[in-house]
């Protein structure tokens, strides 16, 4: 799994879960793919800047 699908598939689970920490969503995320991430991870990953609908499009 590429890093672009892997933060995609995590900002779903996030928007699932709104206010949810880190850890729970890595281990919701282990729990639906399988794959096992920490806390620190999924935390960084969500915060990089990525192709989000939220974002204003660039010029």
């Amino acid at each position: 799994m590429n890093r672009p699908e892997l933060r995609r598939q995590l900002q779903v689970l996030a928007s699932r879960y709104p206010g949810a920490h880190p850890y729970t969503l890595a281990l919701s995320f282990q729990a639906q793919t399988g794959r096992v991430l920490t806390g620190q991870q999924v935390k960084q990953l969500l915060a990089e800047p990525g192709n989000c609908r939220k974002q204003p499009a660039k010029p």
